[in-house]
């Protein structure tokens, strides 16, 4: 008897599995059937949905028409006519204004205001921005069944004046689109309020009709693995359900289960009588088992009872026994092999967790359901500043924080009461060595199998090294904003300085060319014979020559016409030669690669600086000699000006900027702005030398 029961509690698992099998068979066959269904509504749907767009697209180019947009019944635009014979399966186009009158239509017969207003769908469009599609209804001109779609007419100035009426027949749309299902398939679409608008089958007998009641909930659920409903012509049906977004239509897409489950139940109800038939010859051959099989058993037993105490490095040893028990007994040994190879590969995978964590994080923390400090791995004591056992037993806010305040940490704590996880909370915390350091920690809350709260767990990391970058930014930042406004300064300052110019230079000359042209405008034949009126002419060129030739000169300091064809090199030589020409110094500009040419904008700057050195050479140097360095081939590019002027004492000059002088921030702001470095060297009695670098 027990040699019996021990064979059918080998047998029984098998049959278990066995009967599984067959269920899942079953169950797969329904779940593809479910599938089929579905991919057969939703692709029925989507054509639908891409058959509005297309119709939603055609009406708005329609609406833009300037015939249609007129709104002129005496002026109908002919598209009206050609659309409706192009597209049969339209019953008519109607182009009204909001009043109702100007009315352009395909049909001789013109549908009333009142009626247009009966259709479904109409007052929604009356404040619609693009097309929308109405349910279904009986044309009162075609006496068809219809479903309008309506878009609106906009004047140029974008408001709706008008609007489009396009009738479509539901019955040649649902032989357009459900002509080539499969064979016993059913697709029914219905709107809004549960009246049918296509049927691929009987579709003239079922428009109109209201859909089952028990569609409703059906589709609303929305089950992956279908629903089964027996449809309004008593054939029950797995159904599937997909929604028409543009229209607020619902799709139904049925095949009959009766073909559907025939051949899967089929199946299991033979593996179902193969299983039974299975057990009832084991339960034969169990009484010709003899008792070679009780020492295995016992073998096994005791195998088993060593595993359950734990000793999980026993094996079953069987020298002999039935093929069957002692493939048993390796498919336990087995068993147990797997389970060690499983937990090697626990312990290697919590490993690269926590390597992941490392590197992912600088420290894990865990709290209890009084948000207090359980537990702290890694660098904490790096990020905060403070050992992860004085954590311990304290909440957050019992250890002081520099940057949040009581009411930051009200708003903490609300969000833990809520159970909500957080990311990246920051804390400035002060450390035991004076350091201020940055930590941003993030946690969940952690849930136990029924459900409650347990307290938090999650992690932290240093955030102290991208603070200071942030404040560095900022700082730079600010210093970026403070060289503008010095530069618009600066171009000020310029502005007023060549506007003092161009006055002091060309007023005087224009208020004289004005009076010798006033004079010799009015001389007389005689007069203009004598000496003092060829004198007078030859005033009136001399002035005009010296007025151009101030003008040229301005213009030139404006912006040197060289440095656009002759690049920095020439443009410096001539500065320097003009300069030296007015001043007197000896100015010598050395370039060892002078064809090399630099972007237009960084040239301009770099003139603007040796020309303001230059300047400040003669204003207050007291030098002899001057020496301008461009070297353009060098890494970084260097402009070097020197003179052998008196000198000063450069930190004493560049303590304040009015002692400094607007020439040498000039300067200095330029080179920054053009991304480089500026340094002044000087001492006083041995000159002076600046050195920009990009």
């Amino acid at each position: 008897m027990q040699l019996m029961l021990l064979l059918v509690a080998v047998l029984l698992p098998v049959l278990g599995v066995l009967l599984y099998h067959l269920e899942n068979g079953r169950q797969a066959a329904r779940h593809f059937a479910a599938e089929r269904v579905r991919i057969m509504a939703h692709a029925t749907a989507s054509s639908l949905g891409n058959l509005l767009r297309d119709h939603a697209a055609v009406l708005g180019r329609i609406a833009q028409r300037p015939m249609v947009m007129a709104l002129d019944a005496q002026s109908c635009d002919p598209i009206i006519g050609e659309f409706v014979k192009l597209y049969p399966e339209f019953t008519n186009l109607v182009v009204q204004d909001l009043a109702g009158d100007n009315d352009c239509s395909f049909l001789d017969k013109k549908i009333t205001r009142e009626q247009l207003r009966a259709i479904p769908g109409f007052h929604e469009a009356v404040g619609s921005h693009g097309m929308t599609v109405g349910d279904g209804t009986l044309g009162p001109l075609s006496g068809r069944w219809i479903s309008v779609l309506f878009h609106p007419v906009k004047d140029a100035g974008g408001r709706a004046t008008g609007l489009i009426s396009l009738p479509m027949d539901l019955v040649q749309l649902g032989e357009r689109l459900l002509g080539g299902l499969p064979q016993g398939a059913l697709v029914v679409v219905y709107d809004r309020s549960g009246r049918i608008l296509l049927r691929s089958r009987d579709s003239q007998d079922w428009i109109g009709r209201p859909v089952p009641a028990e569609w409703f909930p059906l589709a609303s659920a929305r089950s992956v693995e279908g629903a089964v409903a027996t449809s309004a012509d008593g054939v029950q049906r797995l159904f599937a359900f997909a929604p028409v977004e543009q229209a607020g239509w619902t799709v139904v897409a049925g095949v009959p289960t009766a073909d559907v489950f025939a051949d899967a139940n089929a199946a299991f109800t033979a593996g179902s009588l193969l299983a039974l038939l299975i057990l009832a010859l084991a339960l034969a051959l169990a009484l010709r088992i003899g008792r070679g099989i009780v020492r295995p058993i016992e073998a096994l037993s005791r195998a088993a009872a060593d595993v359950a105490a734990g000793q999980t490095a026993t094996r079953v040893q069987m020298a002999s026994g039935p093929r069957e028990l002692w493939a048993v007994a390796q498919q336990f040994n087995g068993m147990l092999d797997a389970r060690d190879r499983a937990q090697a590969g626990l312990r290697e995978s919590e490993a690269r967790f926590r390597t992941l964590a490392d590197l992912s994080s600088d420290w894990y923390w865990e709290q209890d359901a009084d948000y207090r400090f359980v537990r702290f791995d890694g660098r904490v004591l790096d990020g905060t500043g403070i050992p992860g056992e004085d954590y311990v037993g304290k909440t957050r806010w019992e250890l002081p924080a520099l940057n949040l305040t009581p009411a930051d940490w009200d708003r903490h704590r609300a969000i833990l009461e809520a159970r909500q996880p957080f990311r990246d909370f920051e804390i400035l915390r002060l450390g035991p060595d004076g350091k201020e350091r940055w930590g941003a920690v993030s946690g969940t809350p952690i849930l136990d199998v029924q459900g409650r709260f347990c307290g938090y767990r999650g992690v932290g990391t240093d955030i102290t090294e991208r603070k200071r970058l942030e404040q560095e930014r900022l700082r730079l930042s600010l210093h970026i904003e403070e060289l503008s406004r010095r530069m618009v300064q600066s171009q000020e300052e310029i502005r007023r300085r060549f506007s003092r110019e161009l006055h002091d230079r060309t007023s005087p000359n224009l208020a004289a060319l004005r009076i010798n042209l006033d004079i010799i405008t009015k001389a007389t034949p005689a007069e203009r014979s004598t000496a003092e009126f060829a004198g007078r002419v030859e005033d009136t060129q001399a002035l005009i020559e010296d007025t151009t030739i101030s003008v040229r000169e301005i213009c030139a300091e404006l912006h040197p016409p060289a440095i656009d064809c002759g690049g920095l090199l020439g443009v410096v030589q001539s500065y320097a030669q003009q300069f030296a020409r007015r001043t007197g110094l000896q100015v010598n500009v050395e370039c060892p690669h002078g064809e090399v040419r630099l972007a237009h904008d960084l040239e301009l700057a770099l003139f603007r600086i040796v020309q303001e050195a230059l300047t400040n050479s003669a204003k207050h140097a007291q030098a002899r000699t001057v020496t301008v360095l461009l070297q353009f081939d060098a890494s970084p590019l260097l402009v070097i000006v020197s003179d052998d002027g008196v000198g000063f004492d450069v930190e004493q000059a560049m303590k304040s900027r009015h002692t400094a002088g607007l020439g040498l921030i000039n300067m200095r702001e330029t080179a920054e702005f053009a991304g480089g470095r500026f340094t002044l060297q000087s001492v006083p009695g041995h000159g002076t030398r600046i050195c920009v670098e990009i």
